[in-house]
């Protein structure tokens, strides 16, 4: 269901022949700018679902801290994100999980589950790995938003997930697990 209103916001945009859309209260925005919205809320709220598992299956302070420090900037993300596609009169995501798993960027159903299953070390030892692999795809994301888009907000926040993200990875790695 996700990917199809993904579909039909970027199929609105396409057939009404602009390249960029806004109004005058509303900075102008093209379609990187609107593309990083629909395919970014997605990936944080898959984000935010495994960042959850953390606090009931992990053991280890580093991995639960990571994990709520991630859910909390990135739920405050998602709104904003929410925001600009309302502005823009783009209909928000639905939050479909199993619909988005086929997405780029995204976890396959697999990955989760796995998650979901493991507990103590073993959740701790998938976890972190399974976590940096997300980042990544998020931080591509973002730097085509950055490189393509239009919009000044979308572009800082871009940035900001670049730096968020890029930084969680940095200290997942300097644990060996990225």
């Amino acid at each position: 269901m996700r990917a199809l209103v993904f579909l039909i916001g970027l199929l609105t945009l396409l057939t009404a022949g602009c390249s960029t859309f806004g109004g005058a209260e509303e900075a102008t925005a093209n379609e990187a700018d609107a593309t990083f919205s629909l395919r970014m809320i997605p990936h944080h709220r898959q984000t935010i679902e495994i960042a959850g598992l953390a606090a009931s299956r992990s053991t280890d302070p580093f991995v639960t801290g990571i994990a709520d420090q991630i859910a909390n900037a990135e739920s405050a993300e998602v709104d904003q994100m929410a925001a600009y596609l309302k502005s823009w009169n783009i209909q928000v995501p639905g939050d479909d999980a199993k619909a988005t798993h086929a997405m780029a960027g995204m976890l396959t159903a697999r990955d989760v589950e796995a998650l979901s299953k493991a507990s103590g070390p073993a959740f701790d030892q998938l976890f972190l790995p399974t976590l940096a692999k997300h980042l990544r795809s998020g931080v591509a994301m973002a730097k085509d938003a950055q490189a393509k888009g239009i919009h000044a907000g979308s572009r800082v926040l871009a940035g900001k997930v670049i730096e968020s993200q890029s930084a969680v990875i940095d200290e997942i790695a300097k644990r060996g697990k990225a």
